[in-house]
Order: structure tokens, then sequence, then C-alpha cells
């Protein structure tokens, strides 16, 4: 299988053990390593997010694909800028990374271009903060802010 994927996709891949293959390609080529993958019998999208690599000032976007036929797991990974962050949407090849991609946006404020809907709130109505789940949130000092005490104190080992 890693011979057939590198014969079709332009970046490193790699297997880590059977049945579980990675693959890094640059941002421009994320998508069509996807439509790629999906031609070759890559038929579910099981998982699309973001790692925030705070320190590099970049996010990772995670793609996690399977092949029903093959019993293989790939998993495509891409580096963006966490100043300017946007990929093209991946909808047209999965059409289950829709919601995906709104969390992407909703989590991260990772623009995903195509997708109508990546930067409206999904589950954060009326949030007015940075997105959650950038290792820059503070969510004590949110909880602080936005939520009565408990008098519970909290100890960090």
């Amino acid at each position: 299988m890693v011979e057939e994927i590198k014969r079709v996709v332009v970046g490193e891949v790699v297997e880590k053990r059977p049945q579980r293959i990675i693959v890094k390609v640059e941002k421009e080529n994320f998508a069509s390593t996807l439509n790629a993958l999906k031609a070759l019998s890559f038929n579910r999208l099981n998982l699309l997010t973001a790692v925030d690599f705070i320190k590099e000032n970049q996010f990772e976007i995670v793609a996690l694909v399977y092949s029903d036929e093959k019993k293989v797991m790939t998993i495509v990974k891409t580096r963006i800028p966490r100043d300017n962050p946007e990929i093209e949407t991946l909808i047209h090849i999965y059409p289950n990374a829709f919601k995906y991609e709104v969390e992407l946006g909703e989590m991260f404020g990772i623009r995903v271009i195509g997708n109508p809907d990546s930067m409206k709130p999904f589950v954060l109505e009326g949030w007015g903060d940075l997105p959650p789940l950038r290792k820059d949130f503070d969510s004590i000092k949110y909880a602080t802010e936005h939520y009565e005490s408990r008098n519970v104190e909290v100890k960090y080992d």
C-alpha cells in the first residue's frame, strides 16, 4: 500500500506499522493528496482536526482516512501558519468534512476556504474570546471572568 501511495502523493510517506501510514505534505497539496487517496479506496474521512504548535507559530492540520477495502488507516498532515490560518475545503472529496471544518474555525480560528460556514458559531454562540483550543487561550482566566467562584482550589503538580 505504501508504494501505491508514494506513486500518487507529493510528500513524505512513512509506514509506521502495518495498516497505519503517515503522509506529510505541503499545504498546497493537502486537498489533492486526500483526493488521490480517495481514488485509492480511502473512502472514509474519520477525523479532521488541528494541533496548535504555538512555539513554532504553526497549526498542523491532521486528516485520518480509512480504506474499508484494504483495512488501512492513513494520517495526512500539513502545517499552516498561525498568523493567517487557512486551508481549502475537503467537502467536495469527503462531504462529512463539513462539520469538522466548522469545528476548525470555531475551536482554532482556522478559516476553511470554500466552506461557507467555516467561521460561523456551531457550539460557542456568543463567544467573544480567542478560539478555546488555541494554546494561547487562558481557560482559567476565562472561567474566572465568566463564572461564579465555587471556592475550589486548583492545584497543579
